[in-house]
């Protein structure tokens, strides 16, 4: 793997954090070293689902419990409680390395610096929601959209197959997956999500995008496609983990729903980050990322962008999302006159275009979303996008019984 680098923030994201760290949180400074509950779905986005009056944080402080709490629906045995955030949504030692010595829950601190920063953007979007738009520095969105992969990678599901040498899916990249091993010292497929979890951490998003352009020229974009699901992928291709990154960044354009007056969105234990629809037989028309129960960050597939319509074969799209139509965000180039969007010709290569986005002058830009506001037939549609996807283990949390009531009606 790449020599790790350090993450930089922007004034405007160190002055918010301090407020966003409280709420964003771990046990780690709590709970004896050894043992922590450390959640796949981070406590600052389950506290929007809080249910009944806020409470004080000092008992939080006290016991390490959270004292909020929220609904929450076991599919297997069909109950519903309310139950405190600090046992839904986690593992004991999920993110624990147990190869350092030092600090064997330095990844979980490190998650939670990430998350602190992200709740501090979020928080921004809820505030903007009655003006209908949210303009996001370059920087910002970078970390987002870092925060938003890391979420996906983080998955529980995700942990001891990712990197499983005679998973069927990984049939491809089994002579890299056991070179990667061989050359780091490493000896199970989790310890080797644990490895990449920390590269992902330690690199900036700008690092790893210029990691993946030297992919990119290298080999070329379909190339490396080819690798992931046709052939194999070479065992001295170290970088590969950067390029898994880029297919999420580039790949997809950031948007921004709202729920329906008087509607909610809802979570399952599945839900952050899940891939939705079909295009040409492959996946990942949409990845969905539920951050409250008022807004959805949704990661749609380039294809759907308003100038590839013209190219999309009839029939070749399956999704029950094609109905709502987000616009990509309006950029503003620091370096364009009048904010004229630069001219993406211009850029030779992954290298250059990488090389323009991690300058000083590609963080001067910033990018305008307009938030989709979804209609009630819309917002129900998606939360059963949610709904089916739920397995016989899972498990399901929303705000109001109401609004989950009319969920389950139209599911």
């Amino acid at each position: 793997m790449p020599r790790r680098r350090r993450n930089t923030q922007n004034p405007e994201q160190r002055a918010k954090v301090g407020v966003a760290r409280e709420a964003a949180k771990t046990d780690s400074s709590l709970q004896a070293p050894t043992y922590q509950y450390q959640h796949f779905i981070p406590r600052f986005i389950l506290r929007r689902f809080q249910v009944g009056p806020v409470k004080c944080k000092k008992a939080f402080r006290l016991t390490g419990v959270d004292p909020k709490e929220v609904h929450y629906y076991d599919v297997a045995t069909g109950s519903l409680d309310i139950r405190p955030i600090g046992k839904v949504y986690g593992i004991p030692n999920f993110y624990q390395d147990v190869r350092n010595t030092d600090n064997i829950n330095e990844l979980e601190e490190k998650l939670a610096d990430l998350e602190c920063q992200a709740a501090s953007i979020i928080t921004d979007l809820h505030k903007a929601l009655p003006q209908g738009t949210f303009t996001l520095k370059r920087r910002s969105l970078e970390l987002l959209r870092k925060f938003l992969f890391v979420m996906h990678y983080r998955n529980v599901s995700c942990s001891g197959a990712y990197f499983q040498v005679d998973h069927p899916e990984n049939a491809g990249g089994r002579q890299w997956i056991e070179s990667f091993m061989k050359a780091k010292g490493i000896q199970s497929a989790v310890e080797t999500w644990l490895y990449v979890l920390r590269y992902y951490l330690d690199t900036s998003h700008s690092d790893i995008m210029r990691d993946a352009a030297e992919l990119v020229e290298k080999y070329g974009e379909e190339g490396l496609q080819k690798m992931m699901t046709e052939s194999h992928i070479p065992p001295d291709l170290e970088h590969f983990p950067a390029y898994t990154y880029h297919t999420h960044a580039d790949g997809c354009f950031f948007s921004i729903w709202e729920a329906a007056e008087g509607e909610e969105f809802i979570i399952t234990n599945n839900s952050f980050g899940l891939w939705e629809g079909l295009a040409g037989g492959c996946p990942s028309l949409h990845r969905i990322f539920v951050v409250s129960p008022r807004i959805a960050i949704v990661l749609r597939n380039v294809v759907l962008r308003p100038e590839m319509k013209e190219f999309i074969k009839p029939g070749s799209l399956v999704s029950s999302l094609l109905n709502v139509n987000p616009a990509p965000a309006t950029p503003i180039y620091g370096s364009g006159e009048d904010g004229i969007p630069l001219d993406p010709v211009a850029f030779k290569s992954a290298r250059s275009l990488a090389r323009y986005r991690s300058s000083q002058e590609g963080g001067n830009d910033s990018f305008v979303f307009k938030i989709t506001k979804l209609s009630r037939p819309q917002t129900l549609e998606f939360n059963s996008v949610v709904l089916v996807n739920v397995r016989g283990t899972g498990s399901l949390t929303f705000l109001s019984r109401e609004t989950m009531l009319r969920t389950a009606r139209a599911f």
